[in-house]
This record gives structure tokens, sequence and C-alpha cells, in this order.
């Protein structure tokens, strides 16, 4: 049988029921809730004056929401830098080592990307001279002309 989460209104309902005078077992027959859950909740309840459940832990981020900002300006001023490039700003400034996926999920939580673009072959003598010849031809298109 796992563990079911209780509800912060049957919690309080369990403090009410507790300071009424019901004992542990009675409320426990009551609500279909176990003793040790009861138990529980009225001791948090003396201790903590609260029944409310404690933000979910976990392991804490290496980063500050000042220096995720930090990294997100970097990308926005320069969008061609690499994650590597974020990696060695991170090391110097802030004196913090962290991995390329780290950089790249913070990013991501920015709706932000990092990529090498594509490579794409330069345009030669021939073509740009083309492309200009092109242009002078169409220099004196009217805006009807373009339409077309």
């Amino acid at each position: 049988m796992g563990r079911k989460a209780v509800d912060i209104t049957t919690k309080r309902t369990i403090i009410l029921l507790r300071a009424s005078g019901m004992s542990q077992h009675e409320i426990s027959r009551k609500l279909n809730i176990s003793r040790n859950c009861i138990y529980q909740t009225t001791n948090k309840f003396n201790k903590l004056y609260t029944v409310a459940t404690k933000p979910g832990t976990g392991r804490r981020s290496k980063l500050t929401d000042r220096q995720k900002r930090a990294i997100k300006l970097q990308q926005v001023r320069d969008d061609t830098l690499l994650l590597n490039d974020l990696i060695r700003y991170l090391q110097t400034s802030f004196n913090i080592t962290v991995s390329r996926r780290t950089v790249s999920r913070i990013l991501n939580e920015f709706d932000m990307f990092s990529y090498v673009a594509p490579r794409k072959p330069r345009i030669n003598h021939r073509q740009r001279y083309s492309r200009l010849q092109w242009c002078y031809q169409h220099l004196s298109w009217a805006e009807n002309d373009w339409s077309n």
C-alpha cells in the first residue's frame, strides 16, 4: 500500500477536531486516515503553527538567477557565441565551472538556443558580377513591376 498525500483542508480538519478534544483514534476512524498521519500533522502544527507542505526538495542550482540572466544577456549581445564561449565567460566572470548541458538548459529556459550555423559557400567574383548586373538592369523598375 503506497502513501497518499493528504490535502490541506483535511489537515485543517484534523487540527480542528484535535483542538475540540477528539482523540487520534476517533479522528482516524472518522476521516479514514492513519493515526500516524494524524500524529505527524498535529506535531507539525504544534511546532511550526502551519499545516502547509514544504515545496519540493531537490538539488540546489549551481547558478543564481542573476548568473542565468547574465548568460542570457551574453547570448543576446552576440548570438554567434558557442556554448564553450559561454562556459569560458562563466569561468572568467563568476569563477564557476559548468557543463555544456547546463548552459544549454539555461538558454532553453529563456527559449533561446545555441547552435553552429551551417557553412555556406562564399560568392565568387563571377557570381558577384552577375548579381550586380542584374541589380543595375532592374534599377529603374517601378513598384508595379516588382509586384508582378
